[in-house]
């Protein structure tokens, strides 16, 4: 098990409002978590790190990601940010100036953060909501300005209302990401552009007709364009049949495999029927 490095200071106890979250496992033997609850689902047990600990920054790596002085790195929960330039990544729009935002925003080296369900990623990084001492919620204050994306993956639904409605805010002011060309809708007429789209993205799309398969659910659009969901998922996903032959707007990103795309949704909040 890994441990925050350094001295990690326990400030509050509180309980925190939030819908529970239930865990079952579907007919594949894959664990499934849910707002939702049914006969064979349990509770999932609250961890401990539902409380906030207070830690210091060492540096800000870009808009979704921190360093404390511990060394640990920390990736904020519920969205994504535009890459910077990097090694490894190209700058995307809006990247710049969510890394400057967050630089500016976070000037005091002291910070508190709150853990949900899932407490790392694949990379390694602690997954974590972040708040100011005066109890400003980072994570919602970098969707409510409009430097990030909502990217809500489950089990770590903890803010997920909160986060929801502050992106609905900066969407409805055109602010930030939403007023950038690299971020307005995009039609079918794109897939075959030959353009390569990288990184998030919004699409309109209407629906022909979905295939249910042991591992996942398939909207689909065209031969080539489809949406998937995998079934262990779906739990959060109310009546999908609903959207069958309407035009829809999903976000996300795009996977490519020879002549077939698809976007993988985790989450409902990524479908905004038109």
């Amino acid at each position: 098990m890994h441990y925050l490095g350094g001295i990690i200071t326990l400030i509050m106890a509180c309980s925190v409002v939030s819908a529970d979250i239930y865990r079952s496992v579907d007919a594949q033997g894959n664990e499934v978590f849910s707002e939702r609850t049914h006969s064979s689902a349990e509770k999932a047990e609250r961890h401990p790190s539902s409380y906030r600990y207070r830690v210091r920054l060492k540096r800000v790596i870009d808009g979704d990601t921190l360093e404390l002085e511990s060394g640990e790195k920390i990736r904020l929960i519920g969205l994504n940010t535009p890459e910077v330039e990097s090694r490894f990544t190209q700058q995307q729009a809006g990247g710049r100036q969510a890394k400057q935002w967050l630089n500016t925003t976070l000037r005091s080296p002291v910070l508190f953060i709150e853990y949900d369900q899932q407490l790392y990623d694949k990379y390694g990084r602690r997954l974590a909501h972040c708040f100011l001492d005066n109890g400003d919620y980072i994570n919602a204050r970098l969707l409510e300005t409009g430097h990030a994306m909502l990217t809500l993956i489950p089990p770590n639904l903890r803010y997920a209302e909160r986060l929801i409605v502050a992106q609905n805010q900066a969407e409805s002011k055109e602010i930030g990401i939403w007023s950038m060309p690299a971020y307005q809708s995009k039609t079918l007429a794109d897939f075959t552009s030959g353009v390569s789209y990288r990184g998030w993205q919004r699409w309109q799309l209407t629906v022909k007709s979905i295939s249910r398969g042991k591992q996942n659910t398939t909207l689909l659009v065209t031969d080539k364009v489809s949406i998937q969901i995998a079934n262990r998922h779906l739990p959060l996903f109310d009546g999908l049949d609903r959207f069958v032959g309407q035009q829809l707007e999903v976000r996300g990103w795009i996977s490519r495999r020879d002549e077939q795309h698809i976007i993988r949704l985790v989450h409902p909040s990524a479908i905004i029927l038109l």
